[in-house]
């Protein structure tokens, strides 16, 4: 290998790169559209539209109803008087969520006897609808044991201590607010990082190939193994400068928490643009346009995606399917970063992920590189 002749690759390479203005913008805006992500991605229950329809009209029912505002969840935007108002409501998305409160509820009640009341979801939105309901399960679980320690005081007893009870301590591990909004910019960043991986050195070698030099760089003494490195590390130092924006709007814009080593994530990721521009050669060895490499990244992207735990976890996936994700290796980045960001783990901890993402574009590049000697020859 030539380091003379890789270093005028290289600089050859980085020109061209800061020309195309578009695909300089392309890379920043990737990182930099996280943001939206974080703002805009949640599956969690804030602000639901909430109809009420209250037949009772006492005391109880008003207090019942005052927990439900209460709650972030959900939000009252109607106390209608004719229960059938509701259904026009649910059918035109202006409320999600109904509760209705039956005639005799304050009554039975007071008398001991068990009361009906009826809880109506939109569940077009399976997600949303069972948070929802976990949700107003819980209330409606605090409102009956506040109703049976009453009772219990109005009895004579003193207080609840004569009721057995089961107290559960639970405690949440490295996520204790529970904050949605971590995981989603962490991961991502993690796609984002497959994404620009993968379509940032296929794009090179198709520009290269309609331009026309590829034929040029055919008769040059160049080898396929020159021109991959000058390709792919040009743009990993490009793709790190605009990780780290990403990393930086996620800790500062969300607050999320870096208690691990940063100079182990910037390592990690080094090998993930590896491992992805792998990838990205590959297809530009076969792809002849840009048309082509769009479809092919159609084919590669996406199952890559849906088999790294981002979107589902890999746990409800069938059994046939989680052994199919052991093939992304956006698999082994993510519960990296998650690690590294969120558990403060080190390499100790996370030397399978490294070394499956080592392996993984050792692989790729080397067929990535038999393939484009093919073309050289």
């Amino acid at each position: 290998m030539n380091f003379h002749r890789l270093s005028g690759l290289m600089r050859k390479e980085f020109i061209q790169f800061f020309r195309d203005k578009a695909l300089v913008i392309l890379i920043f805006y990737t990182f930099v559209e996280i943001a939206l992500c974080g703002w805009a991605l949640t599956l969690e229950v804030k602000n639901m539209p909430t109809a009420v329809y209250d037949a009772d009209r006492s005391a109880e029912s008003r207090a019942l109803i005052a927990d439900f505002a209460r709650l972030d969840s959900f939000t009252l935007v109607e106390q209608v008087e004719n229960p059938a108002v509701i259904d026009r409501m649910m059918d035109n998305g202006e409320a999600q969520l109904a509760l209705i409160i039956p005639a005799n509820f304050s009554r039975d009640l007071q008398a001991g006897t068990p009361v009906q009341m009826q809880l109506l979801l939109d569940g077009s939105n399976s997600t949303i609808a069972g948070q929802a309901m976990a949700d107003a399960s819980g209330l409606l679980r605090d409102y009956n044991e506040k109703i049976i320690l009453e009772r219990v005081e109005r009895s004579g007893q003193a207080g609840h201590s004569f009721l057995p009870q089961v107290k559960n301590l639970v405690r949440v591990w490295y996520m204790p607010q529970l904050q949605y909004v971590h995981f989603i910019m962490l991961t991502m960043l993690a796609i984002s990082v497959l994404l620009l991986g993968i379509l940032i050195p296929a794009a090179g070698i198709v520009r290269e190939k309609e331009a026309g030099t590829f034929e040029q760089l055919m008769i040059t003494p160049i080898t396929g193994a020159e021109l991959i490195i000058a390709k792919i590390v040009p743009m990993i130092l490009v793709k790190l400068v605009g990780l780290t924006i990403g990393v930086a709007m996620s800790m500062w814009l969300f607050d999320v928490p870096l208690r691990g080593s940063l100079l182990l994530f910037y390592a990690v990721s080094v090998l993930m643009f590896l491992s992805s521009s792998g990838i990205g050669v590959l297809m530009g060895a076969f792809a002849q346009n840009m048309k082509q490499v769009l479809l092919l990244a159609f084919f590669i992207l996406f199952p890559l995606a849906f088999l790294s735990g981002t979107m589902v976890p890999i746990s409800n996936m069938p059994p046939f399917l989680q052994w199919l994700t052991y093939l992304s290796p956006l698999r082994y980045y993510v519960e990296a970063t998650l690690g590294i960001f969120l558990k403060g783990v080190g390499v100790s901890v996370l030397w399978p992920q490294i070394l499956a993402l080592a392996l993984y574009g050792l692989v790729f590049l080397t067929f990535s590189t038999i393939r484009f000697r093919k073309s050289l020859a």
